[in-house]
């Protein structure tokens, strides 16, 4: 029997790629795909944090994905990475998520985190997230968020040329205050293959995100 994982989703924007690029890396492997897309307004509702409402809906859906077999789940969202601790201790089965990785190797790499977001109600969780890995690792570090002004916009009028290009300017006006950039939406990837002669490294989640679920699929 083909081994599984769950993916979760809050935007229309991922499943595709993300499934792409799952399959890619793990030809043998299955994926479940979860998706609700009334996470993210209930966030901005709740001043930019999870609610315990969703909190005990990602408890649900992990559970969900263990009963259907899956043995491990993932979340994509990068609002969700301290509601997915908390749901963790409710579920058996592991839940990541796709930009843990990139998180520990950014708080490994220098004091001075710049964290590049083009959606601002993740500013707070996203930081979050980021200084919850450090704390794992015991490092000190300072973390910036910088808020890529309308490139969602673009992104959702399916200008995506217009997305990339304004991330990668703001990338390039931030590089020089910090040791390390982190792109933190999985929607930011290809902007970050445009930045390889910046001064500092810029890190993001996708690949490192699916390396992690190698132990899962031996």
């Amino acid at each position: 029997m083909a081994k599984k994982a769950a993916f979760f989703h809050t935007t229309l924007a991922t499943p595709a790629p993300m499934k792409a690029a799952f399959h890619e890396r793990y030809p043998d492997a299955e994926l479940i795909t979860i998706l609700e897309d009334g996470v993210l307004p209930e966030v901005i509702a709740n001043g930019g944090l999870p609610t315990p409402s969703i909190v005990k809906r990602i408890v649900e859906y992990g559970a969900i994905a263990q009963e259907q077999g899956a043995a491990v789940f993932v979340c994509i969202c990068t609002t969700l990475g301290i509601a997915v601790r908390e749901a963790q201790k409710a579920v058996s089965i592991p839940m990541l998520t796709i930009d843990g990785p990139m998180l520990k190797q950014a708080v490994q790499s220098g004091e001075r985190i710049g964290m590049l977001i083009t959606f601002p109600p993740t500013a707070r969780t996203s930081k979050a997230a980021a200084l919850a890995f450090a704390a794992d690792c015991g490092c000190e570090v300072t973390v910036d968020v910088i808020v890529v002004d309308g490139a969602r916009d673009a992104l959702n009028a399916g200008d995506k040329q217009e997305h990339d290009r304004l991330i990668v300017e703001k990338a390039k006006e931030a590089a020089a205050a910090y040791d390390v950039l982190v792109f933190a939406q999985v929607t930011m990837l290809d902007a970050a293959e445009q930045c390889g002669s910046l001064s500092v490294p810029v890190l993001t989640s996708v690949q490192s995100g699916l390396e992690q679920l190698a132990a899962y699929f031996a």
